[in-house]
């Protein structure tokens, strides 16, 4: 069976990772061990016999390799938040995280192509994506994006210290490490030099470790007062649908009794159409409670439930509404929002001084298509973004409502689209379907 794969980006998240990617790029040409004069130090250190000039040079070489080892990191955070991959309806982190780490043999080979400098693939990269996969297995969505970076790259500063240890040799280090390395055994400082890269690179990794397991205990929390604060405000939701339906189902029964007693066609037909609007009242006070439930529902209930809060309207009988898809056919959201958004942009299309709108609904494999299409006042390209977000709204133009728009299709996991025309503007929304 064919897998069913989706991946959804945050583009300016990822315009932002592959700018810090450019500056990891620059970063060793402008930052050379002859900048830092880490050689000098090394040959002090040798001409004087004087230990001192050795751990200057370690500091200068950490602080060099931190600096170029950051803009690297930081970005393969900011993508990790960038980005989902979504097989048969489940998040896959783990072939993210496998992307993801590509970055870093990648960048390297990027550096040795551009500037002839080769950077090795050593204990402190195998480490640090090691504790990046880690470190990304806990969720942490309700930081802000500081915190996580410090977390992270306070083991990475560590790191640093470990890499000019003998330990995990095998793994390989770079040249500069290599040769400071030889400066150390060769005037026999390994035993200062063991206990001061130790004991920098545990208390890093400390940091890194409580930092992490704080930052999990200040999620685990915000997200138990969520939860309480949401099991809150159902118990009080539920209660107000109960509190609305007793006067409905009195105001039902009332209409039913002046029903038989009316001998007066016109009347008649009158409370029907009471009786209806309060059928679709019911049942829209009914939907609060579940407001954040997605199932799949008939499009034409959808579409109906639309229509019978917009045939009051002068233009009404304007609306043109020609559904194509199997009559059998079903859309993935929530019956009562989904209506919301079809009353909405019908509503923003007479308000853009457009009489006449099409509706047009058509399927094709497991999506639904809906196309909103007016001839008014219309949108230009330029005011398509403000007039998404919150609160932005334009006279005369069918922006209004376009944010509860575009949120209630995310939601539904569908795609939204508008496409400016000459006259007035067409509204494209795909959503999930079943047959």
């Amino acid at each position: 069976m064919k897998s069913n794969w989706e991946i959804k980006i945050k583009k300016r998240n990822i315009l932002l990772a592959m700018g810090v990617l450019i500056i990891g790029l620059i970063m060793p040409i402008v930052l050379t061990h002859e900048n830092f004069g880490i050689y000098t130090s090394i040959e002090k250190a040798l001409e004087n016999w004087d230990k001192e000039y050795l751990l200057i040079a370690i500091f200068k070489l950490i602080l060099l390799n931190t600096l170029r080892a950051f803009p690297a990191y930081i970005s393969m955070l900011i993508l990790f938040d960038s980005i989902e991959i979504i097989v048969d309806k489940k998040n896959k982190t783990f072939y993210k995280i496998i992307m993801i780490s590509l970055i870093l043999p990648i960048m390297y080979i990027l550096i040795e192509i551009f500037y002839g400098i080769n950077l090795l693939i050593g204990k402190t990269s195998i480490l640090g994506i090691l504790w990046f996969f880690y470190y990304t297995k806990i969720e942490l969505k309700n930081l802000n994006f500081l915190e996580k970076t410090v977390g992270f790259l306070a083991f990475i500063i560590g790191l640093q210290w470990l890499d000019i240890t003998p330990y995990l040799n095998f793994l390989r280090v770079g040249e500069i490490t290599l040769d400071l390395n030889n400066a150390i055994n060769f005037m026999e400082a390994q035993l200062i030099v063991i206990i001061l890269c130790m004991s920098f690179f545990i208390f890093f990794t400390l940091v890194s470790i409580l930092l992490l397991y704080f930052f999990k205990c200040q999620e685990e929390i915000i997200n138990r007062r969520y939860s309480e604060v949401e099991n809150r405000y159902l118990k009080e939701l539920q209660q107000l649908v109960h509190d609305l339906k007793t006067p409905i189902f009195a105001v039902s029964a009332l209409l039913e009794v002046l029903r038989y007693n009316e001998e007066v066609e016109k009347n008649i037909e009158y409370i029907g159409r009471i009786e209806n609007s309060i059928d679709k009242l019911n049942l829209m006070i009914g939907d609060m409670v579940n407001l954040k439930n997605n199932s799949f529902i008939f499009i034409e209930e959808v579409m109906n439930f639309s229509f019978s809060f917009l045939s009051a309207h002068k233009n009404a009988n304007k609306l043109v509404y020609k559904n194509y898809a199997n009559k059998n056919c079903k859309v993935f959201g929530n019956r009562s929002l989904l209506s919301r958004v079809i009353t909405n942009l019908v509503i923003n299309s007479w308000e853009a001084n457009s009489e006449k709108v099409e509706i047009i609904v058509k399927n094709h494999l497991n999506k639904i298509i809906i196309t909103v299409e007016d001839f008014g006042s219309g949108i230009k390209k330029k005011d398509l973004d403000k007039l998404i977000i919150e609160g932005v709204s334009t006279k005369n133009s069918s922006g209004k409502g376009l944010a509860f728009v575009k949120k209630v299709i995310e939601e539904s996991n569908g795609i939204f689209y508008i496409r400016p025309k000459k006259i007035g503007i067409k509204v494209y929304i795909v959503l999930k379907g079943e047959v």
